[in-house]
């Protein structure tokens, strides 16, 4: 059970970590049409920017009348840290877990936000329309294979768990 927490662990610092290099965001800086000023700057802030950029605005120093948008895939990449956090605190739980009901509860949870880390990139946030963007080619699928991992290492734990023996007392008082 040791061995499949840390790589629990260990995929749950590829979640959290690996996005944060691989979205469009990091590889460029500041895109061609991720800024605007004056007029384009309440079109975009008013919805009429590209769907696939969220536009949000930043206070920056020197950035007066500009509205800073971020692609989809910088905030699929942020929102990949609140599953990896959760995730490795699950793993660090699961190598003291002695209890039968403890391994299936962290078995289940570990399953749960492996689900969540298919889902930001496909279903819930999204990445980039572009099919050539770094976030497409390199972000989604690292995190479609990530997730699976982790769902299956979920489901290992889960029976694992289930059928071991309660290393615990069992709520029972010591002889």
């Amino acid at each position: 059970m040791k061995v499949l927490a840390i790589l629990i662990i260990a995929v749950a610092l590829l979640i959290a970590i690996a996005p944060q290099f691989t979205n469009c965001e990091a590889k460029g800086g500041d895109m061609p049409g991720t800024t605007s000023s004056g007029g384009a700057a309440m079109a975009s802030a008013s919805g009429m920017a590209s769907p696939q950029a969220m536009t949000t605005p930043v206070a920056m120093a020197g950035t007066a009348n500009k509205v800073v948008t971020k692609m989809k895939c910088y905030w699929t990449a942020h929102a990949e840290i609140a599953v990896g956090i959760p995730l490795a605190a699950v793993g660090a739980l699961l190598l003291f877990a002695r209890r039968k009901e403890s391994k299936r509860a962290l078995g289940v949870i570990t399953a749960l936000l492996g689900l969540s880390a298919v889902l930001l990139p496909t279903a819930l946030i999204g990445t980039c329309m572009s099919g050539e963007a770094i976030c497409n080619t390199t972000m989604k699928p690292l995190l479609l294979v990530a997730g699976g991992i982790t769902i299956a290492l979920g489901v290992v734990v889960l029976v694992l768990g289930e059928m071991s023996k309660s290393g615990g007392n069992g709520g029972q008082a010591a002889a």
